[in-house]
């Protein structure tokens, strides 16, 4: 090892060179990742007079946002309800041929077991079959380049192994110099290594868990903004009396598939949100990019998404 002057360093020094690099490492990571979605080079398409709502729920949050949506339109076109402890049951009120989607269908299928939310999104039957029915949807975003590209997911893998090599080689080839010298004190030097690992696959994630490329969450961005006035008038009649009080009523599914359960929150509806807010933090998003490529969503996690 007289070739790497920088396995002879002393511990504390050898260990502020090891930080530097583990620091290096994770900054290349990040560009990889970043410079691997480049669909911002184009201009985001223009906002639509009428938005597709599966389509924005799906780039906004993946299959948990589809799945936040057609619930949230079930429970206001009373056929689900919230129970206590976040339970979503059926309600006696059955939907007529024709009246809900294939989706909302098999959603109510899946609610006939009283599941609580985050087993909604934890339910792998579920969510396979709704990918199933998403497909020309995944499709039509990919072409547009509104959801992350492939390459994002190639990138994310090589720089997950290439990241792992060099800090796990630097450090064991640390521990190897100090054992022949007859040293064990290499402790710490493992649990930095481990954490660096774990923090060079943190930050992977964090950076592939959204649904939408650069140039989709430009799209969305300029959606939410075009469609804010809206937004609040429906927020104002929300709890009010009369008919008016579902005032989401058919606008739900694309309200909520754009700006997500955390509008709800300061009004009378706020149940939902605290309800799959305690779902996504109990599983509904610790799927993570665990799901590979059964969850899919074009490149990166399917499973991700808060409000």
């Amino acid at each position: 090892m007289q070739n790497f002057p920088i396995l002879n360093l002393p511990g504390p020094e050898f260990l502020n060179v090891f930080g530097l690099v583990v620091i290096i490492v994770l900054a290349a990571v990040y560009l990889c990742i970043r410079f691997a979605d480049r669909t911002d080079r184009r201009p985001p398409p223009p906002v639509p007079q009428s938005p597709d709502a599966m389509e924005v729920a799906f780039l906004q949050g993946g299959v948990n946002q589809i799945i936040r949506t057609l619930i949230y339109d079930l429970a206001q076109r009373g056929f689900v309800a919230l129970a206590p402890k976040d339970h979503v049951i059926p309600t006696e009120k059955q939907p007529q041929p024709g009246e809900v989607s294939a989706m909302e269908a098999v959603l109510l299928d899946a609610v006939q077991a009283r599941p609580k939310a985050h087993e909604l999104f934890e339910n792998r039957s579920l969510r396979l079959q709704l990918l199933k029915q998403l497909a020309p949807i995944r499709a039509k975003l990919a072409a547009e380049d509104l959801i992350k590209p492939e390459s994002v997911k190639i990138w994310r893998h090589r720089a997950q192994i290439g990241g792992t090599m060099i800090i796990v080689s630097l450090a064991l080839a640390k521990i190897y110099v100090e054992w022949a010298k007859g040293l064990g004190n290499v402790a710490y030097l493992v649990f930095l290594a481990a954490a660096s690992v774990a923090a060079l696959f943190a930050l992977a994630y964090v950076l592939t868990r959204v649904h939408a490329s650069r140039r989709g969450h430009a799209y969305l961005d300029a959606t939410r903004l075009a469609y804010a006035d809206r937004l609040k008038t429906a927020l104002a009649h929300i709890g009010s009396p009369g008919p008016e009080a579902r005032a989401f009523q058919g606008a739900s599914l694309f309200l909520i598939g754009l700006y997500g359960f955390s509008v709800l929150k300061g009004t009378t509806e706020a149940i939902f949100a605290e309800s799959f807010k305690r779902g996504s933090g109990s599983g509904g998003s610790s799927c993570g990019s665990s799901c590979g490529g059964s969850c899919g969503d074009g490149g990166a996690s399917d499973c991700g998404g808060g409000d």
